[in-house]
C-alpha cells in the first residue's frame, strides 16, 4: 500500500507543473486588466466620476427631503420641538459626514446645531435656517453642474 510520502511525490511534478501555469495565468489576467484600464482610462475616469456626481446628488435630494419633513412641524408647537430638534441634528450630522459640502459650508452643521440645541428655536428662525439651507444646497448644484460642464 502507498504511503502519503510517496503519493506526494508522484504528483510533485504535476502540482509544479499547475504552479507555473497558475502563476503565468495571472501574470497574463493582470496582464490584461493593466491593458484593460490604460486602453480605457478616459471612459472609466468617466464612469467614476458619474458615479461620484450620482452619490452627491443623492445627498442633495435627502437634504432637500430632511428640509420638507422640516416644514411639516412648527416650533409653535411644543410637542413638535424634539422632532425639529432631531432633523436639524440630522442635516448637520449628514453635511458633517460628507467632505465634499463641508468645503462649502464649513460654518451650517455648527449654526443648525446650535438652533437646535438653543432656547431660540422659534418658527422665525427655523424658517429662516431652512430657507437658507434650501439657498445653500441650490448654490451648490448650480455650481456643480458649472464645473461639470466645464470639465468637458
Amino acid at each position: 500500500m502507498p504511503t502519503f510520502t510517496s503519493i506526494l511525490q508522484e504528483y510533485k511534478s504535476y502540482s509544479e507543473g499547475l504552479a507555473i501555469f497558475a502563476d503565468a495565468a495571472t501574470v497574463a489576467a493582470s496582464s490584461l486588466a493593466m491593458w484593460i484600464y490604460f486602453a480605457n482610462r478616459k471612459k472609466i475616469s468617466t464612469a467614476i466620476q458619474l458615479l461620484l456626481n450620482y452619490s452627491f446628488q443623492t445627498t442633495l435630494t435627502e437634504l432637500k427631503e430632511k428640509l420638507e419633513r422640516l416644514n411639516e412641524y412648527t416650533a409653535k408647537e411644543p410637542e413638535d420641538i424634539p422632532e425639529i430638534q432631531n432633523i436639524l441634528h440630522e442635516i448637520a450630522g449628514q453635511i458633517r459626514g460628507n467632505p465634499k459640502l463641508m468645503e462649502s459650508v464649513t460654518d451650517l452643521p455648527g449654526d443648525l446645531e446650535n438652533l437646535a440645541k438653543g432656547r431660540q428655536l422659534t418658527e422665525p428662525h427655523k424658517r429662516a435656517m431652512v430657507s437658507r439651507v434650501r439657498e445653500i444646497l441650490k448654490n451648490i448644484e448650480v455650481n456643480g453642474l458649472r464645473s461639470g460642464r466645464n470639465n468637458e
